[in-house]
C-alpha cells in the first residue's frame, strides 16, 4: 500500500476559494494549459498554509497536486451525494456537510454533478466519513479511498494519485504539443519573414550604397569637368590677352613707323620747297634775285635742309658764304 500526501480541510477550502476567485475574474478562461491554470492556486496555497505553519501543513503542493485534487474532489462530491440520496430520489443536502465539510462550497463553485447507474449500484459500500469519523467527515483524509494503486474503489473512479498524475502528465504533454506545434510553425514563419526582411533590407542597403557611390562618382566627375573647363578658360583668356598685347604693341610699332615716315616725307617736301624757292629767287631779273641766285651754292639747292641749323635758326656763318 502506498501512502500519499494528505489534504486538510483548510487547504481544501483555500483551494476552492482561490479557484472560484480565478474563475469569476475570467483568468482561468484565458489560460490554456493545466500548469498555467493551477500553478497560481498552488502558490497561493503554499503561501497561506505551508510557508506560515509547516508543522500543521507539512506538504508543499505543486500545480499537479492541485489538478489531481480537483479531480478527486469531484469523486468525493459524488460519493457524498450518493450517501445523502433519499429513496424518493431527492437529496438530504443538510446532511452533506456531516460527511464532508466543504461539500456545499464545492457544489457552489464547481456545480452539481449527476449520479450515474454505477454510482447507484454501490451506495451501500461507500464509507460514510472515512476512518470511522476520525477525520471530521473528510473521505479524502482516509487512505481506504485514495491509496489503492490502480483500483477503482466502489466504481466511482477513485484511483491512486500516481495513476491520475500520469494521466495528467499525458494530457499536459498533449496540450503542450498542441501549443508548441503552432508556435513552432509561427516561429518558422516568422524566421522566414525575418530572413526575407533581412534579405530585402540587405538588397535595399546594397542598392542605396551603390546609388550613393554612383552619385559621388558623378559629382566628382562634374567637379573635374568644371575644373578642366575653368583651366581651359583661364588658358584661353591668357592667350587672348597675350594676343591683344601683341597686337597692341604691333599697332604702336606701326604707328611709330608711320609717324617716322610722315616726318621723313615732310622733310623731303620741305627740301623740295626750299629748292624751289631758291631757284625762284635765283632766276629773277633784279639784282636781288640775281644776287641771291648767284650767291646760293649748288649744295644748298640740292640739300635745302642745310639752310637750317639744329635749333631751327639760320646758320650765323652762312652769311659771308653767300657773299
Amino acid at each position: 500500500m502506498m501512502k500519499r500526501k494528505k489534504w486538510t480541510e483548510e487547504e481544501e477550502e483555500t483551494l476552492i476559494n482561490k479557484y472560484s476567485e480565478l474563475l469569476n475574474s475570467g483568468s482561468l478562461a484565458k489560460l490554456k494549459t493545466r500548469q498555467k491554470k493551477f500553478e497560481p492556486i498552488a502558490d497561493h496555497l503554499n503561501a497561506v498554509h505551508h510557508l506560515r505553519d509547516q508543522a500543521s501543513f507539512p506538504f508543499r503542493w505543486t500545480w499537479r497536486d492541485v489538478s489531481v485534487k480537483i479531480q478527486n474532489m469531484r469523486h468525493q462530491y459524488l460519493g457524498v451525494k450518493q450517501k445523502i440520496k433519499l429513496p424518493a430520489g431527492s437529496f438530504n443536502w443538510s446532511d452533506a456537510e456531516n460527511h464532508w465539510s466543504n461539500f456545499l462550497k464545492y457544489k457552489h463553485v464547481f456545480g452539481d454533478h449527476d449520479l450515474d447507474v454505477r454510482d447507484a449500484s454501490n451506495t451501500k459500500d461507500f464509507p460514510s466519513n472515512g476512518r470511522n469519523n476520525n477525520n471530521n467527515g473528510n473521505p479524502d483524509e482516509d487512505d481506504t479511498v485514495f491509496d489503492f494503486v490502480g483500483e477503482d474503489v466502489l466504481g466511482l473512479g477513485f484511483y491512486e494519485e500516481e495513476e491520475e498524475e500520469a494521466e495528467e502528465e499525458e494530457d499536459d504533454e498533449k496540450d503542450d504539443d498542441a501549443v508548441k506545434r503552432p508556435k513552432k510553425g509561427i516561429l518558422r514563419k516568422r524566421q522566414r519573414e525575418v530572413d526575407e526582411l533581412g534579405e530585402r533590407e540587405g538588397n535595399w542597403v546594397r542598392r542605396e550604397y551603390e546609388r550613393r557611390l554612383q552619385l559621388e562618382r558623378e559629382i566628382d566627375e562634374e567637379r573635374l569637368r568644371r575644373m578642366e573647363m575653368e583651366e581651359r578658360r583661364e588658358e584661353e583668356e591668357m592667350e587672348w590677352r597675350a594676343q591683344i598685347m601683341g597686337m597692341q604693341m604691333e599697332h604702336e610699332k606701326q604707328m611709330m613707323q608711320m609717324y617716322a615716315d610722315s616726318c621723313h616725307h615732310q622733310l623731303q617736301i620741305l627740301g623740295v620747297l626750299v629748292r624751289l624757292v631758291c631757284q625762284f629767287f635765283g632766276g629773277g631779273g633784279d639784282g636781288l634775285g640775281g644776287g641771291i641766285g648767284g650767291g646760293l651754292p649748288g649744295q644748298v639747292l640740292q640739300h635745302p635742309g642745310g639752310l637750317v641749323g639744329d635749333n631751327g635758326k639760320g646758320d650765323g656763318n652762312s652769311g659771308p658764304h653767300y657773299m
